[in-house]
């Protein structure tokens, strides 16, 4: 599947059938998950997968009750080993482990997707609780909960905000931009954009040739 397709394509589910997702799928899904980025490359994302019904439905209590979580083939708990993090970080430590750890949930998102397997991004939870659950040592921070599986709902159309109306130039609230430096134009102003840009190599054409003139005179003259 092609990038744009699986962004397209890609939401959240809710429930799951009882068809499991095979393991190698799911090492696909984790081979993409690590191709992320992550502060100074140290790489500090860490997977546990959750098969156990028992513990399925436990992740679902501790993700605010969601119950729903129990029903997934398997749920991924995101988490970031904050170990090298502090060691070069220091104080953005856990800033950096959260911001490599969703880079690395986007990814599951996609190849999940991809693979043509439904996957939800869970950030309500108790994060003691989940840490409990699955075990994990003090200096990990528990970032996404990542229930997988194959659903029966259909995607609904999704409402996106017009790029014209979240993108700033420059600064906070400035709309304007130059279209050469950077193409990003409303619809309606394409051909006025293309239609000053013809103008602009016209005028500057008629100075060349203005110059060409002007030199050519002093040829005669010397």
């Amino acid at each position: 599947m092609e990038l744009d397709k699986a962004i397209e394509q890609r939401f959240s589910v809710k429930s799951f059938t009882k068809k499991s997702v095979d393991f190698g799928v799911i090492s696909k899904i984790l081979e993409a998950a690590i191709k992320a980025p992550s502060a100074g490359n140290l790489q500090d994302w860490r997977f546990v997968v959750v098969t156990d019904d028992s513990k399925k439905l436990e992740l679902g209590k501790a993700c605010r009750d969601q119950v729903w979580v129990g029903q997934a083939s398997a749920v991924i708990v995101v988490c970031s080993d904050l170990t090298n993090l502090q060691r070069f970080y220091n104080d953005r430590a856990e800033t950096y482990g959260i911001e490599d750890c969703s880079a690395a949930t986007q990814n599951i998102l996609l190849k999940a997707t991809d693979l043509g397997v439904n996957a939800t991004w869970i950030s309500a939870f108790d994060e003691d609780e989940v840490a409990r659950i699955v075990r994990t040592p003090d200096h990990f921070k528990i970032v996404s909960v990542v229930p997988i599986g194959y659903s029966d709902e259909k995607a609904t159309e999704k409402n996106r905000n017009v790029l014209n109306t979240v993108t700033y130039f420059d600064e906070y609230g400035n709309s304007t931009m130059n279209p050469s430096a950077f193409p990003i134009v409303k619809e309606e102003n394409v051909t006025a954009v293309k239609e000053g840009i013809k103008e602009s190599k016209g005028f500057f054409s008629k100075i060349k040739d203005k110059f060409k003139d002007v030199r050519e005179e002093m040829k005669k003259e010397d």
